[in-house]
């Protein structure tokens, strides 16, 4: 299961006896399943494929001379480099050589099979990256990335290099991957977002790490510096550029594709960005889904073997879905918009895994196919021992137009580009392939050779080609041969492209210089917005040292030097509906402005009117900026800005104070004198838009008038629901006796169902010892969907919870009328006093297992018997499901969007809604905050910056905390996603499922083959009896492989047990072999490191727990019922400090009655000796 997928879709795992199961269970169900037929013999497998007329599919190479091939580049003589990935996915268990290598594929006959294999090295762990430069070969093997040599000419690596360290290992799927040589000559590479990475130079340990998630970074190969070139997305594997030099990547989960912009913030799968001052996520290009959604590889076509249509479009693999597609590229603005083709290479064969396309030296396309009965990650991670290692092929897709099986060598005979004088070399970057223009500047940039720069030059100033001029552009650059003159030269050329680089080189050189930005000046004005667009990025490199995030330059700009540039891109960028520019421009200014505003609020107040709607976005940004930096100085610039504004520019007033209003969420920052009087005159603007965000931020800062005004307002019945409702959010922050008197009498007053649950939120906030006593006065008159909210935020603060239990003890209150939620949060609550009030009236709530089967068993029954109406079901979604999560593009984005991911089958389904926090993944937890004036409030966190924090919870319902507000926060191991869903109507219980199974967006007809896929077998047993699947429990705790026997009901993962959440359960396989949980770990030097366990037993029974280190016992201890339930064990890891350990945690027998271990957290601990 896709990481997003654990907010809310959990698995159930249903234990029958059988053969030792690895990682929790074998086998996964629905998109997951493994694919039934038997592996094809790579002969057979090529009769399988569908390619579109003239093209025909042929393999290069197959096992045994490649096996997991996970990434793949060429040399100068087109001999392929392959990286087999045999450890995947635990990696070699310690005291053992790692399997995976690195090879060298050579067609030594022209066949077109490769006929010779080459280990260049082995021993390798986890290496997943691999590109060939600089007399050597760059290795990506987290946590390193390496430069391997071969010294004596053998083909054979001898010297290896540590160039960078700090690489993740989180997530197994999405390591560092994708390497390739950009047109700058930096070398770039992507990994996912649930791998976190701290990136340093070894020979550098002082300097910081370079944060890294989901994201494409770069490294220079000779400065060794590394840095973000753009941020997010999900678990990007391949990373491409146009004929331009644009970037692109392919992510899975979320949208497929994206235009990584320099210094571009992206949307993504989970968590947060570093930089929290962008107050925007860039969107992808896509104007299409496709049912499954694992992408791997792209490549956007520019080789010379296929027809000219094909130029220009982007392949891109689908592991899930077997298949390769084609998308369009289409220019918008300063990016692009992907749209679908068709399925350029569909393998009709579930085995065929494609994880990297490239354009060969023959201009066709490569596909690696990791070839494998396992669809994905999750697969791997539920059975690692059951990943296939005897498969991998390399496939060519060459076109031969009406001449089937017409030859085309996979390379020009006796290629060797690295022969080539340096003359040649320049004359191949206008080669028609875009491999040999790559690798022809590649070599250029290593020789550095100063008797090209003429050559370089007459190329860029003469080429027949786009492509070769940028070629020469870009060579002179890596090679350090480009000067301003040429530069300077090139600020009028015809091509847009050029005009585009001129700016972002003149960024790359990090040389701000009066003549570098007199350039930039110049190029502000381009009518082109990818110009336009080079110049802001380029300005922000002048302004920032890293791209994505705030670092220090070496001699930092002021206003006075990049001003005029930042002021030209905005006049000649007003109109612009660009999806990027606005954001990079804001990105360049926004150092600037928060260390002196008054510069950018000076040119606002003269040019902003005349260059809407560009200089108002920029005006919100600003002034929210302004008050995240917590300085009433700056706060009291921009209340001045706002008062210069004249009446006439009434937009941008209301660009300005709409920022102001965003900045005070959390906690309002007061300019340091009284604003009665600004407040009063904006109050009387002639512009009702200004007049209301005037009276609504005085409101916010507590002027008596405005919030008088506002008050009056939100009790008014004639003004409309929205009015009221934002005027109430705004008085909610004045924590007033006035306040607090309004909202109760309101309450008394309203019949709008949406104002009294906004009201009693409001009043949650506000607080006050008499409310509790308010609330249930009118609890009766509440409708029960507002009953449902009066529960949430009488159980929001520790002394209403008390009252609210004895209205509960004194039947003023039902708990039938309790949402699941409060009732979990009563009697879980940790005030012992109010838990065990409310046992005593509700009972212990705590599901087991088997009651969860029995439910899902239940309304399995019910959604696969009578027929079921989707439109009915989409409506009920509305009101349900969409408070949270997106199906084609409608709903919120509180959790993952359900498009393309989670909906493949009716147990998965069924699973999710009944029992939704049996898996909850990273970045989409539920945070829960407790402030100082006593109220829990909770959510995802989606915005975390130096002053407060922004939760989104189901509604969808914001919440924005002041840090200096928070008394404590903590990650719940309950899921956002509420309980309950399945206490709807049976008829609507079936018709919502159904929508979900194939809602009509997906244009699938229900045949009977699609309904067998969506719900399985629809007899009796089936829908009784689940079928088991290990997910849940493989995903416990990724980082510890279990082994264990299906025996008993283990191994089995429990919400629950004896008051802990999240809990393994094992059981030994005999009296003499005990249960296991393994891990490999990497024991940090010169620190003192210590594991922790957390173990319980059986209330019937006990075990022995061992604990092992490569094989040595280090301790045992039983683990009973005397004492704590719960025992921690803690082991001195210490003596194998700088070491690689196999850490072997065992359940062994004693006695053998009731046996079972139990495991809580696992956590590893070092600190300085």
């Amino acid at each position: 299961m896709n990481s997003v997928l654990r907010f809310a879709l959990g698995c159930l795992c249903l234990s029958v006896v059988g053969p030792p199961v690895f990682a929790a269970g074998r086998q996964l169900t629905g998109v997951y399943t493994p694919t039934q037929t038997p592996a094809l013999p790579p002969a057979e497998a090529q009769k399988k494929f569908a390619l579109p007329p003239g093209f025909e599919i042929r393999i290069f190479a197959a096992e045994p001379d490649v096996v997991n091939p996970v990434a793949m580049t060429w040399d100068e003589r087109g001999r392929l480099w392959v990286v087999e990935l045999y450890e995947y996915p635990l990696g070699a268990p310690a005291g053992k050589k790692p399997r995976d290598n690195v090879k060298v594929l050579e067609d030594t006959d022209g066949d077109g099979r490769a006929d010779k294999v080459t280990v260049f090295a082995d021993g390798l762990n986890l290496a997943t990256g691999v590109l060939v430069g600089n007399g050597g070969v760059y290795v990506g093997q987290a946590p390193h990335l390496l430069f391997l040599e071969d010294t004596n000419g053998d083909d054979v690596a001898d010297k290896k290099t540590v160039l960078m360290t700090g690489f993740g290992l989180e997530d197994r799927h999405e390591l560092l991957n994708s390497f390739t040589w950009g047109p700058d000559g930096w070398l770039y590479m992507t990994h996912g977002v649930f791998t976190h990475s701290k990136v340093k130079d070894p020979d550098q340990p002082g300097e910081p790490a370079v944060i890294m998630t989901a994201a494409v970074a770069r490294l220079h190969p000779r400065t060794k510096k590394f840095e973000v070139f753009a941020e997010g997305t999900s678990n990007p594997w391949g990373v491409d550029f146009d004929r331009a030099g644009n970037a692109f990547v392919t992510a899975c989960v979320i949208d497929h594709m994206f235009h990584m912009a320099p210094g571009g913030i992206y949307a993504r799968q989970a968590g947060t960005p570093p930089h929290p001052y962008a107050y925007q996520l860039l969107p992808s290009i896509v104007d299409h889904k496709h049912f499954r959604a694992a992408y791997a590889g792209v490549q956007i076509y520019q080789g010379d073997q296929y027809p000219a249509e094909y130029l220009g479009t982007a392949f891109m693999g689908n592991i899930h879905d077997s298949a390769v597609h084609q998308d369009r590229l289409t220019p918008n603005g300063s990016s692009f918009k992907a749209s679908f083709i068709r399925d350029f290479v569909r393998a009709n064969d579930g085995w065929f895994r494609p994880v990297s396309t490239q354009v060969g030296p023959d201009g066709a396309l490569w596909i690696m196919d990791w070839y494998d009965k396992y669809p994905c990650y999750q697969n791997a991670n539920a059975d690692p021992e059951g990943v296939d290692r005897e498969h991998g092929r390399i496939w060519r897709v060459v076109y031969v137009g009406e001449q089937p099986g017409k030859p085309v060598p996979p390379r020009p005979a006796n290629l060797n580009l690295a022969k080539l004088s340096s003359d040649e070399l320049v004359s191949t970057l206008a080669h028609r392939n875009v491999w040999h223009r790559r690798t022809a500047q590649r070599i250029l940039n290593e020789r550095r050779d100063a008797r090209t720069k003429a050559p370089l030059q007459n190329l860029l100033r003469e080429g027949r080609t786009l492509e070769a001029r940028l070629a020469a552009l870009w060579t002179l650059h890596s090679s350090g041969l480009l000067d301003d003159a040429t530069l300077d030269s090139l600020t009028t050329d015809k091509e847009a492209a050029i005009r585009t680089w001129v700016a972002r080189l003149t960024g790359e050189r990090r040389e701000a210089s009066e003549r570098a930005l007199t350039r930039l000046q110049a190029l502000a004005e381009d009518p082109d917005n990818s110009v336009r667009l080079g110049v802001a990025t380029a300005a922000r490199q002048f302004i920032s040292g890293s791209l994505t995030v705030n670092t220090p330059v070496p001699a930092a700009l002021t206003d006075a030097d990049t001003g005029p540039i930042l002021a030209t891109l905005v006049r000649y960028s007003d109109s612009s509906a660009d999806p990027v520019l606005p954001f990079m421009i804001w990105m360049a200014a926004e150092p600037l402005a928060a260390r002196d505003p008054q510069p950018a609020l000076d040119w606002l107040i003269e040019n902003g009117p005349d260059s809407m709607p560009l200089s108002g976005e920029l005006t919100r940004k600003l002034m929210r900026r302004l008050c995240d930096t917590q300085d009433s100085a700056k706060l009291d610039a921009a209340v001045e800005f706002v008062q210069a504004i004249p009446e006439s520019a009434s937009a941008l007033a209301v660009a300005a104070l709409d920022g102001l209003i965003e900045g005070q969420k959390g906690k309002a920052l007061v300019p340091s004198r009284p604003p009665g009087a600004f407040v009063a005159r904006l109050s009387k603007s002639a512009s009702p838009d200004v007049a209301s965000r005037a009276r609504q931020l005085g409101t916010l800062w507590g002027d008596a008038a405005a919030l008088s005004a506002t008050l009056k307002l939100v009790e008014n019945s004639q003004a409309s629901l929205e009015q009221r409702l934002q005027a109430l959010q705004s008085v909610k922050q004045q924590k007033t006796d006035a306040v607090r008197e309004a909202l109760v009498r309101l309450l008394g007053q309203t019949s709008a169902e949406r104002l009294a649950q906004e009201t009693l939120r409001a009043l949650g906030e506000i607080g006050g010892d008499s409310l509790p006593e308010e609330i249930m006065r009118r609890w009766k008159a509440f409708s029960p969907a507002t009953q449902r909210v009066a529960a949430e935020v009488l159980t929001s603060r520790g002394n209403w919870t008390r009252a609210f239990i004895t209205a509960l003890e004194s039947k003023t209150v039902s708990p039938s009328d309790l949402p699941v939620t409060v009732v979990r949060s009563l009697v879980n609550s940790r005030d012992d006093y109010a838990r065990n009030r409310a046992q005593k009236i509700i009972g212990r709530v705590r599901d087991t297992d088997a009651d969860k089967l029995k439910l899902i068993a239940a309304k399995k029954r019910i959604v696969i018997h009578g027929e079921a109406d989707v439109n009915a079901g989409r409506e009920i979604a509305r009101k349900t499901c969409f408070t949270c999560h997106k199906l084609h593009n409608e709903g919120a984005d509180v959790g993952p969007d359900l498009t393309g991911v989670g909906r493949s089958t009716l147990d998965a389904l069924l699973a999710n809604i009944i029992d939704p926090n049996q898996i909850i993944g990273k970045g989409y937890e539920n945070v829960e905050v407790e402030t100082k004036d006593g109220r829990t409030v909770s959510g995802r966190l989606v915005e975390d910056t130096e002053t407060r924090i922004r939760l989104l919870a189901q509604g969808p319902k914001e919440e924005v905390i002041a840090k200096s507000n928070i008394a404590s926060m903590r990650v719940s191991e309950v899921s956002v996603m509420p309980e309950g869903l399945e206490q709807m109507p049976d008829a609507d219980f079936q018709n919502l499922i159904w929508f979900f199974l194939n809602p009509p967006e997906d244009n699938r007809p229900l045949t009977p083959d699609l309904r067998k896929q969506l719900i399985g077998d629809e007899r009796t047993t089936s829908a009784i009896e689940p079928p088991r699947d290990g997910e849940s429990v493989a995903l416990w705790n990724p980082q510890w492989r279990v082994i264990c026997p299906d025996i008993e009901g283990a191994p089995a993962k429990l919400a629950e047990y004896a008051g802990h959440k999240n809990v393994l359960m094992t059981h030994p396989f005999n009296h003499d072999t005990g249960a296991a949980l393994e891990r490999a770990i990497e024991v940090p030097g010169g620190k003192r490191t210590v594991l922790t366990v957390e173990a319980a037993s059986h209330e019937r029974g006990d075990w022995e727990l061992r604990v092992l280190a490569d094989g040595k016992l280090l301790k045992k201890e039983i683990i009973g019922r005397s004492g704590e339930r719960w025992k921690q064990i803690q082991v001195d890891l210490s003596p194998y400090a700088g070491q690689r350990t196999l850490v072997r945690l065992e359940n062994c027998a004693n006695d053998w009655a009731w046996e079972f271990g139990y495991w809580g957290k696992i956590e590893l601990k070092s600190a300085e000796l």
